[in-house]
Formats: structure tokens, C-alpha cells, sequence
């Protein structure tokens, strides 16, 4: 009787571009006319990292690095924030513990492999491999996004009502302010 969107962990895969790039914005390492050489593929620690359409885009910017869902690109947002500041910002957005939510099962995901010190850890976290998160955590962590970096605690009640009449609100509660 899990419910999946707090009990089930995945890769994320390349949606976790939001993430890297809102961590390259807010920080101020990049804008979104910031630009880049596309060569396709960047070599790291012996592994050849590949966009997922095998091409060479070029000089391109950050906003089609989103558009195209550029592997490179996100790599090129991650080794401008670093290393450590780029896990404080996934840690930040929730990944990696629980929201809070009110069920009895909630898994916390997995990025245990960014407190590891070869880049590329981080590198492929930048665009949502070797890590692992529940539904319910990236849903708030985009919603951090949309809502003025602030995130919020996840709920599924908005009151309750007991027998005797009383009802108890369930307010919004914010977690932290992750981004400007």
C-alpha cells in the first residue's frame, strides 16, 4: 500500500536540467544568454559523455541548452557552480530527505554520490543520472522554482474535520528559500 509518488524513487533523467540551471542562474554563474562550445561530448575521468542526439551543437546559450536538453550544457552549468555549491543546491531543493509529507512511508532518494570528490559525480547529477528522487520531491522542488525559490512542505489534507464539529486548518508551510 505504498503510495508511489512518495515511496518510489527513480533517475530523474534529463527534467533534473531545471535544477542545475536554476542553481547556475541564482548563483550567478551563468545567465541565460551565457554561451558555451557544444562539442557533443565532454571527456571526464576516462568516461565520454555523449548530448543524447550524438551531435555537435556549437556555440549555444543556456536557454538552448534547456530548449534541447543539451547533456553538455548541464555539465558546463555544473563546473560553474563547483562542485560543492552545486550539491548544497540539490540538498537545498530537498533531494536526498524527506519532505514531510504526511505518510507513513517516505523514501529520502538518493544523491549520496555528490559527497563523492571526481567530477564526474556531479556531472552526471547535472542532468539527473547516478542520483535517485521521489515524485514528491521534485513536484515541490519545481514548485520551489515557480514560487519564488521558496520550498514548500507537500501536504494532502487541507482540513480536518473531527465528529465533535472542531476543524483544524492545514496551512502552507515553507521549508526554506533555496533560490532568489
Amino acid at each position: 500500500f505504498n503510495n508511489p509518488a512518495t515511496f518510489f524513487q527513480y533517475e530523474p533523467g534529463s527534467v533534473f536540467k531545471v535544477i542545475t540551471m536554476a542553481a547556475g542562474l541564482d548563483s550567478e554563474k551563468i545567465a541565460p544568454n551565457t554561451t558555451y562550445e557544444d562539442a557533443g561530448q565532454v571527456r571526464i575521468s576516462g568516461f565520454t559523455i555523449n548530448n543524447s542526439d550524438l551531435k555537435a551543437h556549437g556555440r549555444q546559450t543556456m536557454t538552448y541548452v534547456l530548449e534541447n536538453s543539451l547533456n553538455t550544457g548541464s555539465i558546463f552549468v555544473a563546473r560553474q557552480v563547483g562542485q560543492e555549491l552545486f550539491k548544497k543546491y540539490v540538498k537545498n531543493f530537498g533531494f536526498g530527505a524527506p519532505t514531510g509529507i504526511e505518510t507513513e512511508v517516505e523514501s529520502t532518494g538518493d544523491v549520496r554520490s555528490l559527497d563523492q570528490r571526481n567530477e564526474i559525480f556531479s556531472a552526471t547529477a547535472s542532468f539527473g543520472q547516478g542520483i535517485s528522487v521521489t515524485p514528491i520531491q521534485f513536484t515541490a522542488a519545481v514548485g520551489a522554482i515557480a514560487n519564488g525559490g521558496k520550498l514548500m512542505k507537500p501536504y494532502f489534507v487541507k482540513e480536518i474535520r473531527h465528529p465533535d464539529g472542531t476543524i483544524v486548518k492545514i496551512s502552507p508551510k515553507m521549508v526554506r528559500q533555496v533560490i532568489s
